[in-house]
């Protein structure tokens, strides 16, 4: 009984397939392929333009010798011939990279020069007798190099580096923290400062390490070319320090006196940096070294008032926001 089902089903769907598959749509189909692979052939056969490129390497560098300097690493060129061929050619691995003679190429002194139509004959070595090249795309086919002439140049940072709320950077460290640079002579005289390629680094309250670029130069060489920072951000907290009030630009006769002596001064700073400010020992007060506040003799004499502004004019690295607690003082000026 389920033999007999089965063949009836199989018998069916037979029947359906040559319905479909019947002798006209099959002499459909056979020349619906037949037309496109007559515009397959016609199309492939046109005349068209397609762009390549050939990887470029330098040979037969000295051994003291330092490119300072490199060619493009590849050669950019625009290829006309039959639609078959620039679809092979846009195959992988179609073309070999083009070698070019340190020897031959270079004046023997710190530079050198490889002429576009030596890197078309290279290239139509890999080309068939059909193909014409339409152009070569500009770059850089011209290198420097020295004799190893170079000098150690500190790194420092370039860029926009803010750390999250209520912190700041206390400090940047590079490894290494300075980098060979080779270059002629002149153009090493000119070079004082690397800097790393522009950073962009916020919203951040832990230690943060990474790996930067350095920004190359015309005709220069840095090895490495890259370096590791770490950035150290460091709690911002409010103190006070007292400081002494000195008199500024006094008489050799006269003698000032302010009242208070001393006054509170008020700054922003790190967390890191405040453990190494100079305290008192025995009571671990703040000592105000680094920090100086000065009452000027002549504002006295212009202005004639009875109480004399105060100015903070220095004050230790790594502190910011230094202002005093108030803004004048009393004073007495008495005769030597």
């Amino acid at each position: 009984m389920k033999t007999s089902k089965s063949l009836h089903t199989f018998s069916t769907f037979r029947n359906f397939l040559l319905r479909i598959f019947n002798k006209e749509f099959l002499i459909f189909l056979f020349f619906l392929v037949l037309s496109g692979g007559f515009w397959l052939i016609m199309t492939l056969n046109e005349t068209y333009e397609g762009e390549f490129s050939i990887p470029l390497r330098m040979t037969g560098v000295p051994r003291n010798v330092v490119i300072t300097s490199d060619l493009d690493s590849v050669v950019r060129f625009t290829v006309r011939d039959k639609g078959y061929m620039i679809a092979y050619y846009g195959l992988d691995d179609t073309f070999r990279p083009i070698y070019v003679d340190y020897k031959v190429h270079s004046d023997g002194r710190s530079k050198g020069d490889v002429p576009v139509a030596d890197l078309q004959r290279q290239i139509y070595l890999q080309l068939s007798k059909s193909s014409k090249i339409a152009s070569v795309k500009a770059g850089k086919f011209s290198f420097s190099f020295n004799f190893g002439r170079h000098k150690k140049v500190p790194v420092r940072l370039l860029g926009t580096v803010t750390p999250g709320d209520n912190y700041y950077l206390a400090r940047v460290d590079f490894t290494p923290d300075s980098v060979q640079v080779y270059a002629a002579r002149n153009v090493l005289d000119s070079i004082q400062t690397v800097y790393t390629e522009r950073q962009y680094i916020t919203n951040f309250t832990d230690v943060k390490e990474l790996t930067v670029d350095l920004r190359k130069f015309t005709n220069a060489k840095c090895v490495p070319s890259s370096v590791k920072m770490k950035l150290y951000p460091d709690v911002l907290t409010e103190e006070t320090v007292e400081v002494p009030i000195e008199a500024v630009n006094m008489p050799d006769n006269k003698v000032m006196r302010t009242f208070p002596s001393k006054i509170k001064v008020k700054f922003v700073v790190g967390a890191y940096r405040m453990r190494s400010m100079p305290k008192n020992a025995e009571t671990k007060e703040l000592l105000p070294v680094g920090f100086r506040v000065v009452v000027n003799y002549e504002d006295i004499e212009k202005n004639n008032s009875e109480k004399c502004p105060i100015y903070v004019i220095s004050s230790p690295n790594g502190v910011r926001n230094v202002r005093p607690e108030i803004n004048t003082v009393d004073y007495l000026i008495e005769q030597r």
